[in-house]
């Protein structure tokens, strides 16, 4: 990041950034979890486009 000419370093996110980011993975894995055990695929969002992921 730069400000008038100097590079600065950038601030690190809040606590609660991280807290957020480890409860979505965990929600991700409780998904694909429940989906592998009822035999259904996992939609998910790659390069642009909606894919369906074989369970």
């Amino acid at each position: 990041m730069k400000k008038n000419g100097h590079t600065t370093k950038s601030q690190k996110a809040p606590a609660f950034v991280a807290r957020a980011e480890r409860a979505m993975l965990r929600a991700a894995q409780n998904v694909r979890t429940q989906n592998r055990a009822h035999h259904l695929p996992v939609i998910v969002w790659q390069n642009g486009k909606v894919v369906e992921q074989p369970a």
